[in-house]
């Protein structure tokens, strides 16, 4: 896992970069995915975009895949806390294992992009992946307000996970 505070600022408000080695010659895969754990999503929403070996992308880049565009995931937040003293505080530690109750609705969650098609056109181009890029921008209900936030995307950390099938080396060439 790469860790947040491994991470840089980016090019533009609202980015940052993690440096995410992935050699061409760990080619075989059939899914992959970034994979963001720990994601905070008490305050409004927003959604973050994901560019890969583009460490200059930021809100004003074109999410295309000549611009290393991989995806994106939306945060549906909270908006802030509005109840009583210690509501929105999330419990620590590891629960009872005999309470029953479900899990307090701000504890962070985890999120995912599919980058598979992004990470193969790398690896097809004779590129290996060297970083992703993160760009966070508010959704607001005004479409004039939406714009790049580096208070918004707080969590833990980034993985890459690659998956291989049973069915592998005939399903990497079909889903090429």
């Amino acid at each position: 896992m790469i860790e947040t505070d491994a991470m840089r600022k980016g090019a533009g408000d609202g980015t940052l970069v993690a440096d995410m080695p992935f050699d061409v010659g760990v080619a075989s895969f059939t899914r992959a995915d970034l994979v963001f754990l720990g994601v905070d999503h008490a305050q409004i929403s927003y959604e973050v975009w994901a560019y890969l070996n583009n460490p200059t992308a930021t809100a004003a880049t074109e999410r295309t895949p000549e611009n290393g565009y991989a995806g994106r995931f939306i945060i549906f937040g909270h908006g802030g806390c509005y109840g009583d003293d210690g509501h929105c505080l999330v419990p620590s530690g590891p629960p009872d294992p005999f309470d029953l109750r479900p899990r307090h609705p701000l504890t962070p969650t985890d999120k995912s992009i599919n980058v598979t098609r992004a990470l193969r056109r790398l690896i097809e181009g004779g590129h290996g992946l060297t970083t992703v890029t993160l760009v966070t921008v508010a959704v607001t209900p005004r479409r004039r307000d939406r714009k790049p936030s580096d208070d918004l995307f707080h969590f833990d950390g980034v993985e890459l996970r690659s998956y291989l099938s049973d069915v592998e080396p005939d399903a990497v060439e079909e889903l090429a």
